[in-house]
């Protein structure tokens, strides 16, 4: 529901403000009658009592035949000294013996702050110093003994009761703000949720309300394009799906021929390329019900790593680069070296980063031409992995090329690109590989002249 009356946060906080001087007043006000109150009834003695009963005094001090402690007020010291100087008796302490007499020679009354002397000329040309304070003291004898001197401790308490009613007030403040912004809080964990099914929320601070009202408007946006993008995205999977299940219809008839062919072929190189055929069959209906799975479920289906013996692995795909190149009579040429290596990988992915990097290089690499796979165990920067370089001997990779090999959807030079495919091929093997925590560079190749591919996988220890 909206909120009609709005308030700008300048004016909040000028009405705390006016509170806390309102109650700043209010606690002076209430000190200052308690310091009355409390002079009034005896409790305290007024910062002047001392002067006033000193100023009483001043007369028996002067004809007195000796000065007596009984004619000094409370909390004031003296000295008394002859004309020369010389201190003769009293209750200053030692180093104030010198001190009060230097002060009277240089005429200074003023011996710190709040504290004074006052010089009593008596009738045998004795001086009588008396060392004062101009404080408000306890009546009580005992409680200037225990407590802090009065005037300070009532400034404390005042301070305390100052600082407290600031931190109560900066708390009221603060608490009447998180309320507010609490609210801004809700509204942009439900956007970081997409919990997008939520009404406009209101504030009483403009501000506030303003904020509010945008980050409304964004959720708008955002669900109207969530929405978008999830009916585009089931949109490309309903086209995909029907393409996958379309392919199976020309599979279909390419699987028929081939066993036909099987059966009534007496050629034994007929019979070998038609197994090539059907095995390439089977794979593409075991990728096209992956796909479908996927679609299906909304997921890829993570696979399971495992532990793989390197050696066997790349000798496998050895042999399926050997029957991509039987159609053109590429030459394919080995070593690998990786006996005792294991990698723990994701074996369907991986095989499948290979077979787009062996696809590539068989496309572009001429008729007759050679294919060298080179395996072996490495260390470097303190970790071992096994390295594998595929070359082709075809016109290798531009500069341009180099740069976005594997990045998706590029085709590089159109003219390489008979075929009309999409440039998925290195971009789907280097994604794969980094899955297995690997490295995939591109690169050309010194020996055929033409692109090499080098794949590092990290070797796996038992």
């Amino acid at each position: 529901m909206e909120i009609k009356r709005k308030k700008k946060i300048y004016t909040v906080f000028l009405t705390y403000l006016g509170a806390f001087l309102a109650q700043s007043a209010l606690l002076a006000a209430a000190a200052y009658i308690a310091l009355n109150i409390m002079i009034n009834t005896g409790f305290l003695q007024p910062a002047v009592y001392t002067l006033n009963r000193l100023e009483e005094g001043a007369k028996d001090i002067e004809t007195s035949g000796r000065v007596g402690e009984s004619m000094i007020p409370d909390g004031a010291a003296y000295g008394v000294y002859d004309e020369a100087g010389n201190y003769l008796y009293g209750n200053f302490e030692k180093k104030e013996q010198g001190t009060a007499w230097s002060c009277k020679e240089n005429g200074e009354t003023q011996k710190a702050f709040k504290t004074f002397y006052k010089f009593i000329e008596r009738e045998d040309k004795e001086t009588c110093i008396v060392r004062y304070d101009i404080l408000a003291q306890f009546a009580d004898p005992s409680l200037r003994k225990y407590l802090p001197n009065a005037e300070w401790l009532f400034c404390a308490v005042i301070l305390a009761l100052f600082l407290l009613q600031t931190a109560w007030t900066a708390r009221k403040f603060g608490k009447y703000l998180s309320g507010r912004i609490r609210t801004l809080n809700e509204v942009t964990d439900r956007i970081r949720k997409n919990n997008l099914e939520f009404d406009r929320e209101y504030s009483d601070v403009r501000e506030i309300d303003d904020v509010l009202g945008s980050l409304f408007t964004m959720k708008e946006a955002l669900k109207t394009s969530l929405e978008e993008q999830w009916k585009s995205e089931e949109l490309k999977k309903e086209q995909i799906s029907a393409l996958a299940h379309d392919i199976k219809t020309p599979l279909t008839v390419i699987r028929g021929n081939a066993e036909l062919i099987h059966e009534t072929a007496r050629d034994g190189d007929v019979r070998e390329y038609n197994r090539y055929v059907t095995e390439s069959v089977k794979e593409i209906e075991d990728y096209l019900i992956i796909l479908q799975d996927t679609l299906r479920t909304g997921n890829s289906g993570r696979e399971e790593e495992k532990v793989l013996k390197a050696e066997a692995f790349l000798r496998q795909i050895v042999k399926k680069a050997e029957h991509l190149g039987k159609g053109k009579k590429i030459q394919v040429k080995a070593s690998i070296h990786t006996e005792g290596a294991d990698i723990r990988v994701q074996e369907e992915k991986l095989y499948r980063a290979f077979m787009n990097i062996l696809s590539n290089a068989a496309e572009y690499t001429p008729k007759g031409g050679v294919i060298t796979i080179e395996a072996a165990v490495k260390t470097g920067a303190g970790q071992a992995y096994v390295e594998t370089i595929v070359c082709d001997s075809g016109p290798g990779f531009t500069g341009k090329e180099l740069k976005a090999a594997s990045e998706q959807f590029f085709q590089g030079d159109m003219s390489r690109h008979k075929k009309g495919h999409y440039g998925m091929g290195l971009y789907i093997a280097d994604r794969f590989i980094r899955q297995q925590g690997g490295v995939m560079e591109t690169g050309n190749c010194k020996v055929t002249g033409g692109a090499r591919i080098k794949v590092r996988l990290p070797l796996w220890r038992r």
